[in-house]
């Protein structure tokens, strides 16, 4: 938001990005609100738009920080609280958010389709460094993109030590879009993976377990679209014979 706008403009921007937050989410608070009380619905509306305000790629935002945005600083730790218990009440589960998502995108499958417009399928991977952290959940060895960036040859500077890869702390993760042409496009999937501890998994496992819902979803109907990440010899083979 612009520095120089007035109290009013930014009051008035923070109404309609809570409209537009509120009309995403209303099916998937409606289900919720059957399940829990409304006070934990109202705060994972209040928690998603904090997110959208607060969070940017250089600025992560620990659970206190979270707390604190939610109901201001002087109340921070019954923020924290309110988050706990949203997240830790046994009366749902993730999974209410995975079906949500995937609901969403199959509606924008069969609206694509009414349209006579080709939907696409684009898949996409990558990984959360957590260079710092060593206690954290789920982490694992990933490759360190920022630490190749870093090792590049300046002119006029030493060359890096070493060609060689370097691995930090981090948990890798695969998302699914769903876009025609035109338009914005619709999250279908997003999940968090790691090759380590109780929750071990395999990079081809996860993608074929997400393959397997997308044919059942669509079948031949839309086009996929992969990043170099999926280039390998068996990703190829695996989607073909699929």
């Amino acid at each position: 938001m612009i520095k120089s706008t007035s109290k009013a403009e930014k009051k008035q921007a923070s109404r309609e990005l809570e409209d537009k937050c509120w009309k995403f989410l209303k099916p998937l608070l409606e289900q919720l609100h059957g399940m829990v009380d409304r006070r934990l619905v109202k705060t994972l509306l209040d928690l998603v738009l904090v997110i959208l305000m607060h969070r940017n790629r250089n600025h992560g935002l620990l659970l206190s920080e979270l707390g604190d945005h939610l109901l201001g600083g002087e109340r921070g730790p019954a923020g924290v609280k309110r988050i706990a218990n949203l997240i830790h009440s046994v009366k749902w589960e993730s999974s209410l958010i995975l079906e949500y998502l995937w609901k969403r995108a199959d509606e924008k499958v069969k609206e694509l389709m009414e349209q006579k417009q080709a939907a696409y399928v684009i898949w996409d991977e990558s990984v959360l460094e957590k260079a710092e952290s060593l206690k954290a959940e789920g982490l694992c060895a990933v490759r360190s993109t920022k630490a190749a960036r870093l090792k590049r040859i300046k002119p006029g500077y030493f060359n890096p030590p070493t060609d060689r890869p370097i691995f930090v702390p981090g948990i890798n993760w695969l998302q699914v879009l769903v876009t025609g042409m035109k338009g914005t496009p619709v999250l279908a999937h997003l999940c968090w993976w790691t090759t380590r501890g109780e929750k071990a998994s395999k990079k081809r496992e996860e993608e074929g377990k997400i393959l397997k819902k997308v044919l059942k979803l669509w079948g031949r109907k839309v086009i996929h679209i992969w990043d170099r990440g999926f280039a390998g010899a068996s990703d190829g083979w695996q989607f073909q014979h699929r």
